[in-house]
């Protein structure tokens, strides 16, 4: 692959297109639809099973061009950003390259509907108002059922809506290139949380392109140096967000592969429908969180799996959230009949702020885990945890209580650099010491959009010996160990009890495993200042079955049964990890706020906890 920071980024060997330098994402597109316009990349299954639409490489130009001109028409300049609101399915490849066709700048928020509490329209809004937006685009029907709360809401209703999916493709014809260069802002990513006021990411077209080729670069594969192209991609992912926008939109292009693509929540209601379409397709790449492969394993019987052939499925990537060792586990024991191996799952970090991917792979080789110490873990040091030892005085197989298991996240590749920064230093730590993750490389954005204060802090930091590089501060905390990044938990998050730190995930987790009727995947472990010292706060959501299992039918009963739920929760967290739980609220499953990808928003937990506004759960 030839790819180089002075020298731009070209296609891969083997995908067909002008191999010159790509300077924009409409070269590659451009380049791309000229080589292959009848090849059919993107194949659309609006019920998880059947094709209910596809485009070609031809056709996604062509609608391209049409939606550009339509665009310019209703752009009051150049450079005019546009809010892409719109339902599962295609139209957004076609307007998001429209406004890159038009020069404009795409702004992706989540497909909205008319109800008026949907908390959707908050966050649309405040983005409307951080990215000064003068579009908002859409279908026509979601604009139609739309309308009451576009004209009923201020920092929408003065937006000039357009129905991309009545432009005449005859216009197509008349389309001419805007001005574009690599440094030029392409899109804003606004990120999945839902706190405080947004920021979007102005990713260039240089970053995209970069970005695309350390994809490529780092999930290669023994299947390319056969000379094989890379298989289809299979997501479900929504294309605001974006992992979903590489993944459904920009990937396929550069990478010459087909992308097959089903509604989220057609994958959330019916899981089997994400592994069918992988298995059907013989050969298939696809990325998900954590989360989607836990789901998998909870929700697909044993008789749907023996429907499946998972042995074609090359490439598992784990994003988007913390990897656990256990979900790897689960969904490889699984689906091992189904011919699954685990050598294709391929953890992997990124952020949107270095567009979306910093590291991942090798492809093809098992997940590295490694068990350590977590009282060393605590101190910001990295040592492997001791394991028992039997009666005889010899060592057994079995490891100590107080231990972490962490999953690395890919190697870093030369494209882009990964370090570890001693947050009280500012200086770089030594491998096996745990620091802020810093990233440099051509992926990182140029900053967030009229955030000048937030840009520097993020975007704008040093090490003392490497004066004049611009780092990415991400908030993540992680260590290097033999060239493997490591995360062990947001910077923001952590819970310093005694001078200590402790990861929320592990509290989770040990929560999660202290008694049935706490949910799996349903806990959130949290910090409070009282003025004196911090505290921990467990938020779990019970289990509607186990709650059905108490017996209780009066008030005695049910708060003995809460009792004991939280009594078992305090001894576990504090047989695990040493520190006392200052308050337990028991929640009704679903309570916990997650994003639309099902991460865990622990900081508006802890706001919502604050300010009272959890209703504790009546186990019956």
């Amino acid at each position: 692959m030839r790819t180089h920071h002075q020298h731009g980024v070209r296609l891969p060997e083997g995908v067909a297109g002008e191999h010159g330098v790509l300077p924009t994402v409409i070269d590659l597109c451009r380049a791309r639809a000229a080589a292959e316009p009848d090849r059919k990349n993107f194949v659309f299954l609006g019920d998880g099973a059947e094709e209910s639409d596809s485009l070609t490489l031809a056709e996604l130009d062509r609608r391209a061009r049409a939606m550009a001109v339509t665009l310019r028409k209703h752009a009051p300049t150049a450079r005019t950003r546009a809010l892409l609101s719109y339902p599962p399915g295609l139209e957004f490849h076609v307007a998001f390259l429209g406004c890159i066709y038009a020069g404009l700048i795409p702004v992706p928020v989540a497909p909205l509907d008319g109800t008026r509490g949907n908390a959707k329209w908050t966050r649309v809004e405040s983005i409307a108002a951080s990215s000064e937006a003068q579009l908002f685009l859409s279908t026509g029907p979601l604009l139609a059922a739309a309308e009451p709360v576009l004209t009923g809401t201020d920092g929408l209703a003065r937006l000039d809506r357009v129905a991309t999916d009545e432009v005449s493709l005859d216009l197509a014809s008349q389309w001419t290139p805007p001005v574009a260069a690599a440094e030029m802002v392409a899109y804003l990513q606004y990120s999945s949380g839902s706190t405080g006021v947004p920021k979007g990411v102005a990713v260039t077209h240089g970053n995209v392109l970069h970005n695309l080729s350390l994809i490529y670069d780092s999930t290669r594969r023994p299947a390319d140096d056969a000379g094989l192209p890379r298989p289809s991609s299979v997501s479900w992912l929504p294309p605001h967000h974006n992992m979903g926008l590489i993944c459904n939109v920009l990937d396929p292009l550069f990478s010459g592969r087909d992308a097959t693509l089903l509604p989220t929540m057609t994958f959330v209601q019916r899981p089997l429908t994400w592994l069918r379409a992988i298995s059907e397709l013989g050969r298939a790449d696809s990325c998900a969180p954590n989360f989607a492969y836990d789901l998998c394993v909870r929700r697909v019987t044993g008789a749907q799996r023996r429907q499946l052939d998972l042995s074609g499925w090359e490439m598992a990537m784990l994003g988007g959230e913390p990897v656990r060792s256990d979900t790897l586990d689960r969904f490889s024991a699984a689906f091992a009949d189904t011919g699954f191996r685990r050598e294709a799952l391929c953890p992997a970090y990124g952020l949107a702020e270095a567009t979306v991917l910093v590291t991942a792979g090798p492809v093809g080789q098992r997940p590295k885990v490694l068990r350590l110490d977590s009282a060393a873990l605590a101190a910001g040091k990295v040592r492997a945890a001791e394991p028992t030892a039997g009666s005889t005085g010899q060592s057994t197989a079995e490891p100590v209580q107080d231990s972490r298991e962490l999953v690395g996240c890919g190697r870093i590749h030369p494209l882009s650099t990964a370090v570890a920064v001693d947050p009280a230093t500012g200086k770089r730590c030594g491998e096996d010491e745990v620091g802020e993750i810093f990233v440099s490389g051509p992926s990182v954005a140029a900053g967030y959009l009229n955030a000048p204060q937030e840009s520097t802090e993020t975007f704008m930091g040093s090490l003392p010996d490497q004066p004049g590089e611009r780092w990415l501060r991400t908030g993540d905390l992680g260590f290097v160990h033999n060239g493997q990044l490591f995360i062990t938990g947001r910077a923001k998050d952590v819970i310093i009890i005694a001078g200590a730190n402790h990861y929320p995930q592990d509290i989770e987790a040990t929560v999660e495993a202290s008694h049935p009727a706490v949910r799996q995947f349903g806990t959130c472990a949290v910090s409070v200042d009282d003025g004196t010292l911090e505290r921990v706060i467990v938020l779990a959501e019970t289990t509607a079955a186990a709650a059905g299992e108490t017996g209780g039918t009066d008030e005695a009963d049910e708060l003995v049964t809460a009792q004991e739920i939280k009594r078992a929760i305090r001894r576990a967290v504090h047989a695990g990890h040493r520190i006392q739980v200052h308050d337990v609220v028991l929640l009704k499953p679903g309570t916990l706020p997650l994003t639309t990808t099902g991460k865990l928003q622990r900081r508006d937990s802890r706001d919502r906890y604050l300010g009272g506004s959890f209703e504790a759960a009546l186990i019956e």
